[in-house]
Order: structure tokens, then C-alpha cells, then sequence
């Protein structure tokens, strides 16, 4: 008993556990000393019996009490090891290729069995699978001591393969299911050779217990030069003590990535080696006495072999292998009981906190204990005061849209840490990374997955890091192409200057998917939107939602029915059908039409309005895991994640509880195929979550939730901030449709809740029902949309910066671009034309009011309002612009003050005239001619440019009230530096 007390004291004293938060201390982790504390008293308390029984005694009172439940008993790590059964998945997408790891929440050791090293054959039920555990093999390659749960790519980590044996010619031995045991922080099996296996961990250290037979040769092989990745790699192993080693590999390789990451490695054994072991070409035969039973412990760092040694020593100084097991399992039982629900099935209890536990992987630690970690410049770096750890593990594209927002509101501290890693990638490489292994950015994905994990951290309350740094790459990222994390062997940001230049991505033009790409850009500008305007730049908040209404130019409403579909360069089409997949990441036509979260409404409108919605929502839900080639709904993977909630948008929330509870019960299950494809490394596991509250982070970086059915009739989730929501449903999930809500007491119609009504704790109380109700249905109880808005007046429209001044540089992304290529007009030549930003303009008789070309100058057509007021009835509409990459043209509308409205056709000669190629030919006066225009760097080119006017006639004796500019334009984008009534 005293050796478990020494070692529960070291821990307390060290921060070495994983708990709900995080402290200032740079490199100790997240920890929870409360939660540490607690263990100490208890396990102190267990005279007379085993640590482990004290503190699960313990626990039991604390679950009596109310306090503290044991969650751990519902956690089964092998769900989600077998493939599931969805037809067509993304490539090595149909396993949940989650591992039954001895680790803890976050834990830079994730020591695990790797049944599969190499890609398995076509006709294997995970064809091209990368490697891990998989349940159907019933073999072991070794036991490596990192991974990354769920990862759908080679490249799954595995450094440091060990393998005990009583023969060295052995080393792939059998075993048998009926002999393993997984549990949330530990893993045992009794392999065919009847070699006993048992793992725990810390977070930076691993601890393990070889029981050999009795009288048998008792062997233990540690193998530096290969991973469950790569058959060969350079390592290095050397003897450092009768009981010791030390040593390196070269880790890394996800999604064949070619960078090497060095890894290094110290271990320490309870007995010493034999005379016959050896420590030769990066491999350690290790001989001990006959029958013996050997401990190992050993502590890893992506530093140094010292930093090995020191994460090791300061961790897990002693032996007791009973005792570390069950911090482990303490540590889990804490961070589970985040959110405690109760009424379910064992069935739905173990599903949901075997999701809870895989959402709890990543990111993980990537700094030692003394707060040093390798940077994406490759050299050491300390995080800074105030960040407990450097994190990594970052599966932009997948978590961004649930399981960060997850996180953030659990554990603010710890996110805060994740967002803050991030902004510290993008420092040493020059953008926020989008997919995160180790040190590197495999660029695996397209779009701007950096931006949305940061941005939604900040929405959702973790906003303890360097947020003005952070948006200053954020601004970068959505104006400048070209911008990313340089690292080798990363793929390229593609198709910015597209989108940027003609409002939409060019299929074949160095990008991957040109439809759904152009979607993942319009997502991570709200969010940038959204993040700016919460720090008060209004500036880059009006520029990046103007691009997210980029979606618009990619929604092709003359199919039937209407379809995200990519169009070419020249403005046309690419044909495409509900289930086709040319243009697409992972998914067809049909799946990513729905993909515009932050603006159902506007989608809507769109699709034909509610009912044709709801009619289309109902198709598309016959089928719940379909992978990529039908054209219905795909649990396996992440574009369609928020399709289920939008029913609340389109008036009918009863379609969402019903359909949501029907994923959760068909999808999801407690058998090794449990799983509806990659758990991308929490990210499927957290949408479950989500799920089972009956809340849902719909709209990117917004601070709320659509509101479901709760799959308990009492759950309590425990806040970050140390509030409490509770929420109460009784007769769930039997009774699945909600009657009415109140919010502490106070009648809920919509079917959104604010983040910031649960922020200082809120009781929400459902009524459910067997049927359907109107609950929710009514039109102004539909949840937000974000559109562009009405603009009050013509410089309230302004949402580009397309003049700047002579010598200006546009760097940062803050400075002038009009066509997207980094090209603007010079404010200088414009005022020598005639033009000064802070005189008034008069052209055919209107007046245009100052422009303010020091910023935001015009307007790129996107459908929005633009109110006028005090002009005088009839004469001429004038408006002034401009077109990039035209011309262009599109349909506007103007407003008469009597509510009566008239179409006409804006359009625009290009802005340069196609470079001197072409002639005015949409019937448009010139207006203004500039002999030069401006380049990103400031210095002028000789290119001619030009504002142009189109005068249309209103109607006598009638006041305009409004005009709406085109949504879509024919080619390129619509620029309107001017609206004004002329005579």
C-alpha cells in the first residue's frame, strides 16, 4: 500500500494526469490536481485490500452521493475495430479503425496491439485499411506504443514496436478474443504462447507487465526500425544500464507523407537483461530469467532521449503497475463524468460512453514535461506561460464541424491550448495547419480546416490564446493564395485565386474537387466572419461573409432538382447529377448541396422553399449510412454531419428528432462493428454525443445550437466554466418528439439555443411525446441564418477593397485586392481621372456619395438589398462598376417605395477591358479611365482600367425604395461602386 501512496503523491506533486482543465504551468498538461487529490485520499483510504478496490470503492460512494458516477464500466474499446457494413465507403473509410489503446485522455503514449503493418489485400474487409487493430485478424505484428484513433489513412503512427515471446523466431504470435480485455486506459491479452500482456499508461509514458510461462525462455524484443506504417526505418537502440535503453526511430508517414519525424524513446525493466541480450541495428532482444514476470516502463518525446528520461522518471517513478492502471481508469471516470446521463439501456449507456471515451483521444500532448516540443520549423521551442501543453492530432476537416465545439465547452482550458497550438504551427510555418500530425501538415483535405477549428474553439468559449495573432493568419489565409504552412510533403491550399477571382473554384485547375472545395472555403469565411466581428474588425467581418455567399455560385437551380454542381472557367456548367462524384471530396452531388450550415435559410429558398425541403430531407434519409455513391445520407463521414438538423430551418423539427434517434440506434451499436466508418479521430464518436443530448453545434463558429431530442431522460453536463446544464426528458428515448421546452422556466419555442443561454447553467425541461407536434414549426422560431445583409445604404453595401494607394502593399491580406489576384485600382489615378474618396462623384446627372477609397469601395453582387432613401421619383437608375473577369452580367432588381418591382440586367465590361483585348460591349458607358493599376506589392502596372455606368429608366412618378443586386453573375464577379438616381 505505501508504494501506490509514494506514487499517487509524486503525480500530485507533478501534474501528470489528464483531467477537466488545465493550469498555467508551462509543460505540466492538463491536469486536474482536484481530481489527483481525491485519488490520493482515496486509495490511502484502502487499508486492508488492493489500491485499485479502495478507489473503486470509493467511487461507488461517490456515485451514490450524486457526485460521481463510474462511467468507466460502460466504455468498450473495441467498438468501431471491425468494418461496418456501409456500402461504397471513401477509401479505407468502412472501418471505424479505432485501437484499443492503454492510454489517457489526450495522451502523447497510446500504446496499443497492431494486428495489421501493411495495406490489406482487395478482397479483405478493409481494402487498402491503414494500419492498426482490426478485430477480424487474429494475429499481432506488436504492440507500439503511439497512434491516432480512427485515422482513415497509412500512416497511423506505430513507433517503437514490442513484442514479448518465448521465441525470437516467433514474433507474429496468435491470440484469441476470448482472452483480451480492453478498458478505458488499459489493455490485456493472453496471446496463444501463452505470454501474459498487459499495458497502462501516463500521459507520456507507457507501463507494461509481461508474464511469461513458467520454465520458458522469457524474451522481450523492442524494434526501432520499423512502425505499423513503414517496414523499414532508420533506428538506433543502445544499452544505457543492466536495466535500461534508450533509442530513436524515424516516425510520421500519414497519408504517405514523407517527412521524417524523429521519435526517441527511454525505458526502464524491473529485472536486468541476461548476458544473451543484445542491442544491435536498432533492435533490443531482451533475455530475462525463465518464468519470469517483467515490467517495463518507458517514457517517449519528439525532443530528446533526456526529455524521454525526464517525462518517464517525472511521471511514473515507481512500480506499481496495479497503481498507475488505476489512475488511468480514475482519470477516465473523471473526464467521462463531464457529462453524466442515467435512464438508458446498458446498450445505450455503453454507446455513449464508449463515444464520449473516443472523442477524448485527440488532439493529443505533443510537449515534454518540462514544456519543451519539436516545432513545425523543426526547431525546440517551450510553450509559453499560461499554456499548460502543445497539442497535436489535429484532423482539421473532420472535427471542425462537432467535435471541437464538443471540446471547447467540456474543457475550455484545454482548447484554449489546442487553438493556441495552432496559432503556434502558423507561426513557425506561416498559416494555421489543417491536418496535424506530429509536427508536420500532411495537407491532407482541401479547404481551410485551420481557421474553422480556432474560430469554433473562440465561439464556444475556449479563448484563453493569442487571438489577434490568430485572426491575423486567418486574414491571411481567406485573401492572399498561396498562403500555407510550408512543410515537406504538404499538398497546396488549392484554388484560392479561383475563388477569389470568379467566386467559385475551376475543376482541373490545381484543385481537388472543384464543388465541394468551393463549399470549405465558404464555411471557413463565416467562420472567419464570425471570429473577426467578435473581436471587432468589421472590416475583414464584411469581406469574408461576402464570401461565404460564394456558395450561391456554385448551387445550379436550372437541374431538377437544383444541385451543387462546379462550374468551368467560363461560367458554364460541368454536368452533374445527384449522385455523381467527379467534383466532390469523398461524396456525390447530393450530399454536399446541403453543406451551407450558416445559411439554410438562403439554401432553401433556393431548393423550392420548406416543403419541397422536406419532401427532398425525407428522401435523402431512406438510407442512413450510404456511402459515397448514393445520393442519401452518409453517417461515415463528415460533409453530411449537419444534414439532420436542418429540418428545424425548414419548419419541421420533428423530422430531425426522428431521424437523428434512427442514425443513433441503426448507425451505431456496441459490436466490434459499431461504427459507421472512420472515427476520424473522435470525430464521428462526437457527433454521437451531440446526438444523445439532443443539441447540435450546426452553424460554424456560432455560439448555439440546434435543438433535437434528447436520447436520456436526465443528463447533466458539466461546463467548463464550472456551471451545470441539466436536462430533463422524461420518457426519452421511448417518447422521442418534443410537446414544449422551457429553459429555467421560461417557455421555449424555437428550435436554436444561444450558447449563452447555458453559460451560467440551465435547467432545460422537455415534454416528449410518441408523435409529432407543432413544437417548433412556426416560421419565426426557425433557427439563424446568415446572409448577407440588407445594407441601409450604398456604402453599407461595400464589402471589397478594390482601390488602394500608389505604394501600398497588400502583404497581410488587409490591403487592396479587386480582382482576387492581388490587382487593384490606384486611388491616385483615380483622383486624377476625377475621382477623390473624399469628394462626391457626379456623373449623367447622379450624384455619388463619397467612397472612402482608403477601404472597403464597392460591392461585389451577391443578392443583397441595398436600401436608398431621399431620391426623387422617376428619371434614371445610374449605377457605377465594374466586372473581373468579364464581363458580366446578372439580374437585379429595383423597389418602388409602393412595394411594386421591376428586373433589369446589370452588367459590366471587364475592369481592364480583358487586358487591352477587348471593347466596351454590354452597352455601358465609361465612366472613369485610369492609365495604370496597381499589384500586390504596390508598385504600378501599366495596364489600363475603367469604371463604367448603366443608366435604366424608372418608372414615372415613382420613388425607389431599393435595389437588389444580382445573386449570380454570368462569369466572374459584379462589382458596384455606385448607386444613385439621376434625372
Amino acid at each position: 500500500m505505501k508504494r501506490f501512496t509514494e506514487v499517487i503523491f509524486v503525480l500530485l506533486a507533478t501534474g501528470v494526469l489528464a483531467g477537466c482543465g488545465g493550469d498555467s504551468h508551462p509543460g505540466s498538461g492538463p491536469v486536474d490536481a482536484a481530481a489527483v487529490a481525491r485519488q490520493n485520499a482515496e486509495s490511502s483510504a484502502g487499508a486492508g485490500g488492493s489500491a485499485g478496490a479502495a478507489a473503486a470503492d470509493s467511487a461507488d460512494n461517490l456515485a451514490a452521493s450524486g457526485s460521481m458516477m463510474r462511467v468507466t464500466q460502460y466504455v468498450n474499446p473495441l467498438i468501431g475495430t471491425l468494418a461496418s457494413n456501409s456500402p461504397n465507403p471513401v477509401p479505407a473509410g468502412q472501418a471505424g479503425s479505432v485501437v484499443p489503446a492503454a492510454g489517457l485522455p489526450s495522451g502523447m503514449v497510446q500504446w496499443a496491439p497492431d494486428t495489421n503493418t501493411t495495406p490489406a489485400p482487395s478482397n479483405s474487409a478493409e481494402p487498402g485499411s491503414p494500419a492498426g487493430y482490426y478485430y477480424d485478424i487474429n494475429s499481432i505484428q506488436g504492440f507500439s506504443l503511439t497512434h491516432m484513433s480512427g485515422a482513415g489513412c497509412s500512416g497511423n503512427d506505430g513507433e517503437f514496436p514490442v513484442m514479448p515471446t518465448t521465441d525470437v523466431t516467433k514474433l507474429v504470435p496468435t491470440f484469441q478474443h476470448s482472452n483480451e480485455h480492453a478498458q478505458a486506459g488499459a489493455y490485456s491479452v493472453l496471446l496463444d504462447s501463452q505470454v501474459k500482456v498487459e499495458l497502462t499508461a501516463t500521459l507520456r509514458s507507457g507501463f507494461g507487465r509481461f508474464t511469461y510461462p513458467a520454465s520458458q525462455p522469457s524474451i522481450l524484443v523492442l524494434n526501432a526500425t520499423r512502425t505499423n506504417t513503414r517496414s523499414q526505418v532508420s533506428g538506433s537502440i543502445i544499452k544505457v544500464a543492466s536495466n535500461a535503453i534508450s533509442g530513436s526511430t524515424i516516425g510520421g508517414g500519414f497519408c504517405g507523407n514523407s517527412t521524417s519525424v524523429p521519435v526517441y524513446f527511454y525505458a526502464q525493466f524491473s529485472k536486468p537483461f541476461n548476458s544473451t541480450s543484445s542491442f544491435s541495428n536498432g533492435v533490443a532482444t531482451m533475455n530475462f530469467d525463465a518464468g519470469s514476470t517483467v515490467l517495463m516502463k518507458v517514457g517517449i518525446s519528439y525532443v530528446s532521449v533526456d526529455n524521454a528520461k525526464r517525462n518517464l522518471l517525472k511521471e511514473n517513478p515507481g512500480w506499481d503497475f496495479e497503481g498507475i492502471k488505476t489512475l488511468a481508469d480514475r482519470t477516465w471516470n473523471e473526464r467521462l463524468n463531464s457529462i453524466q446521463v442515467s435512464g438508458g439501456t446498458p446498450d445505450a449507456m455503453t454507446k455513449f460512453y464508449t463515444a464520449l471515451y473516443h472523442a477524448s483521444w485527440a488532439p493529443s500532448v505533443f510537449s515534454d514535461v518540462n514544456g519543451q516540443y519539436i516545432g513545425f520549423d523543426n526547431a525546440v521551442h517551450t510553450v509559453a506561460h499560461g499554456q499548460a501543453a502543445q497539442y497535436t492530432s489535429f484532423s482539421g476537416w473532420d472535427v471542425y464541424r462537432s467535435l471541437i465545439p464538443l471540446k471547447a465547452i467540456l474543457n475550455p482550458n484545454e482548447t484554449s491550448d489546442m487553438a493556441q497550438s495552432l496559432v503556434n504551427d502558423a507561426d513557425q510555418c506561416g498559416a494555421i495547419p489543417h491536418w496535424v500530425n506530429d509536427n508536420v501538415e500532411d495537407g491532407v483535405m482541401p479547404g481551410d480546416a485551420g481557421s474553422l477549428m480556432v474560430a469554433g474553439a473562440y465561439a464556444f468559449g475556449a479563448r484563453n490564446f493569442d487571438q489577434k495573432g490568430a485572426l491575423a493568419h486567418m486574414v491571411k489565409m481567406v485573401n492572399i493564395p498561396g498562403t500555407a504552412c510550408q512543410n515537406p510533403g504538404m499538398t497546396t491550399y488549392g484554388g484560392l485565386n479561383d475563388f477569389l477571382g470568379a467566386g467559385h473554384l475551376v475543376p482541373g485547375d490545381g484543385v481537388w474537387a472543384a464543388g465541394s472545395t468551393n463549399l470549405e472555403y465558404t464555411s471557413s469565411n463565416f467562420a472567419v466572419s464570425q471570429f473577426a466581428g467578435a473581436l471587432g474588425n468589421t472590416t475583414i467581418q464584411k469581406m469574408a461573409l461576402s464570401h461565404s455567399a460564394y456558395w450561391q455560385n456554385v448551387l445550379n437551380t436550372s437541374l431538377t432538382p437544383p444541385l451543387l454542381a462546379a462550374r468551368n472557367g467560363d461560367g458554364s456548367w460541368v454536368s452533374e447529377s445527384p449522385n455523381s462524384t467527379d467534383n466532390y471530396v469523398e461524396g456525390n452531388a447530393e450530399q454536399y448541396t446541403w453543406m451551407v450550415p450558416f445559411n439554410a435559410a438562403g439554401l432553401f429558398s433556393q431548393l423550392g422553399g420548406n416543403t419541397a425541403v422536406v419532401s427532398r430531407l425525407n428522401t435523402f434519409f431512406t438510407v442512413l449510412n450510404a456511402g459515397m455513391s448514393l445520393p442519401n445520407f452518409y453517417m461515415g463521414n463528415e460533409p453530411t454531419f449537419e444534414v439532420p438538423w436542418m429540418y428545424n430551418w425548414a419548419g419541421s423539427p420533428s423530422g430531425t428528432q426522428n431521424v437523428v434517434q434512427q442514425i443513433m440506434n441503426t448507425a451505431f451499436s456496441t459490436k466490434p462493428d459499431g461504427l459507421p466508418g472512420n472515427d476520424d479521430l473522435g470525430a464521428v464518436s462526437g457527433w454521437y454525443v451531440w446526438g444523445a443530448l439532443g443539441l447540435y453545434p450546426q452553424i460554424p463558429a456560432v455560439g448555439g445550437f440546434a435543438i433535437g431530442s434528447p436520447q436520456f431522460p436526465s443528463i447533466v453536463v458539466h461546463l467548463g466554466n464550472g456551471k451545470t446544464l441539466r436536462i430533463a426528458a422524461r420518457g426519452a428515448p421511448d417518447s422521442n418528439y418534443v410537446q414544449s421546452l422551457t429553459v429555467n422556466g421560461t417557455a421555449q419555442t424555437s428550435s436554436w439555443l444561444p450558447l449563452a443561454a447555458l453559460e451560467h447553467g440551465a435547467k432545460m425541461d422537455f415534454t416528449m411525446g410518441a408523435s409529432a407536434s407543432d413544437w417548433g414549426t412556426v416560421a419565426s422560431d426557425a433557427p439563424p441564418s446568415f446572409a448577407v445583409p440588407v445594407a441601409q445604404n450604398v456604402l453599407d453595401s461595400f464589402n471589397n477593397h478594390g482601390a488602394g494607394t500608389d505604394g501600398s502593399a497588400n502583404t497581410d491580406g488587409n490591403g487592396a485586392d479587386f480582382d482576387g489576384g492581388l490587382y487593384s485600382y490606384s486611388s491616385n489615378a483615380m483622383a486624377a481621372a476625377g475621382w477623390s474618396g473624399s469628394q462626391p462623384f457626379v456623373f449623367d446627372g447622379a450624384t455619388f456619395a463619397t467612397s472612402g477609397m482608403g477601404g472597403l469601395n464597392n460591392a461585389v453582387a451577391l443578392g443583397q438589398t441595398i436600401t436608398l432613401s431621399g431620391s426623387q421619383p422617376g428619371g434614371n437608375l445610374v449605377v457605377l462598376g465594374s466586372s473581373n473577369n468579364g464581363p458580366s452580367s446578372g439580374q437585379a432588381r429595383v423597389t418602388y417605395s409602393d412595394g411594386t418591382s421591376a428586373t433589369f440586367t446589370l452588367a459590366f465590361d471587364d475592369w481592364t477591358l480583358n487586358g487591352g483585348s477587348a471593347s466596351v460591349s454590354t452597352g455601358a458607358q465609361t465612366a472613369l479611365t485610369m492609365p495604370y493599376r496597381n499589384q500586390g506589392n504596390g508598385q504600378k502596372d501599366n495596364t489600363k482600367t475603367y469604371l463604367f455606368a448603366i443608366k435604366v429608366p424608372l418608372a414615372t412618378g415613382k420613388t425607389v425604395a431599393s435595389v437588389t443586386l444580382p445573386r449570380t453573375a454570368s462569369t466572374g464577379k459584379l462589382h458596384v461602386f455606385g448607386i444613385a438616381v439621376g434625372s
